[in-house]
C-alpha cells in the first residue's frame, strides 16, 4: 500500500491517516486504542499514524473517537461510535445505531490518569472502513448447517456410529 505525504502551507508534511482522521503524527503521548474485535492497546498518535499508513494488517481501517467520561471505569462502544460524522447523521434513526458492541473495562493506570491528571480524554476506536451492517443482503446467506457444528445429539446411535469409535 503506497502512502502519500502532503505539504502544508507552513512547510510541514503530514501522512494520509493524520489528515483523514485528524491525528497528530508528531504526538508521542500515550493514547488508549481499542481495535474493534481485537482488544485494547496503549500507543502514541505517532505510532497509530504509522500503523494505519504502512501496516498491511491495518489497511482498510478507520479511526473514530469516543470521549472517556471522568470517573468511569468502563466505557461502552456502540454501533454509532464507529461511524464518521456524515454516517452518524444518516444512520442515527436506525434501530441498531444504539446497539452495544463492547463494554470495555479501562486499565487502572488509564482510569487514575484520567481521573487525576485529565489524560486519556478519548478512546480511539479502530474498525473496518465499511460500516458494520446487519442487513440480510450482507449476511452472505449463511445456512444453519454450516453455522452449527454437527453432532449426534437428539438421535439414536447407529451401528455405523459405534463401529467408528
Amino acid at each position: 500500500m503506497a502512502t502519500w505525504n502532503s505539504t502544508s502551507t507552513d512547510g510541514t508534511t503530514s501522512s494520509k491517516s493524520s489528515e483523514k482522521y485528524n491525528l497528530d503524527e508528531t504526538d508521542k503521548r500515550d493514547i488508549l486504542v481499542y481495535k474493534y474485535r481485537g482488544g485494547l492497546d496503549n500507543m502514541s498518535q505517532e505510532k497509530l499514524c504509522k500503523k494505519l499508513d504502512k501496516d498491511p494488517k491495518w489497511a482498510g481501517m478507520r479511526v473514530s473517537r469516543k470521549k472517556i467520561p471522568r470517573g468511569n471505569s468502563r466505557i461502552e462502544v456502540k454501533t454509532e461510535d464507529l461511524y464518521n460524522e456524515p454516517e452518524k447523521s444518516a444512520y442515527q434513526k436506525f434501530p441498531n445505531a444504539k446497539n452495544s458492541l463492547a463494554s470495555i473495562g479501562l486499565p487502572s493506570v488509564v482510569y487514575w490518569k484520567r481521573l487525576l491528571l485529565n489524560e486519556y480524554q478519548d478512546l480511539y476506536i479502530i474498525s473496518p472502513e465499511s460500516s458494520p451492517s446487519t442487513t440480510p443482503e450482507s449476511s452472505q446467506h449463511v445456512s444453519p448447517s454450516s453455522t452449527f457444528p454437527k453432532n449426534n445429539m437428539g438421535r439414536k446411535s447407529t451401528e455405523e456410529d459405534r463401529s467408528s469409535v
